[in-house]
């Protein structure tokens, strides 16, 4: 349990500046405010579904592989993440 811990720290930091995960985050945060936007100008949404239907669609696959554990630490992340922040309102 350690070691995946470890693995998972040392990935966060050596990886890109942002993580699959945050990366995630960003495309549902981009397509909510997208989503919102439409709504309040009565505007069509089919636009912007296709636009993010790639995105999202890896987005959902992204766990697909995990253990129980990684799961567990990939949520942890999720958390941190400033687009899960701001769409639980807590904008940092």
């Amino acid at each position: 349990m350690k070691r995946s811990i470890l693995f998972f720290t040392l990935v966060i930091f050596l990886g890109s500046c942002q993580s699959e995960v945050c990366k995630c985050a960003d495309q549902w945060y981009d397509m909510t405010q997208a989503l919102k936007k439409a709504d309040a100008e009565n505007k069509p949404i089919d636009d912007i579904l296709k636009k993010y239907d790639e995105p999202i669609k890896k987005c959902r696959d992204l766990d697909a592989k995990m253990t129980a554990q990684e799961k567990e630490e990939m949520i942890v992340e999720l958390r941190t993440c400033s687009s899960y922040q701001k769409l639980k309102g807590t904008a940092q």
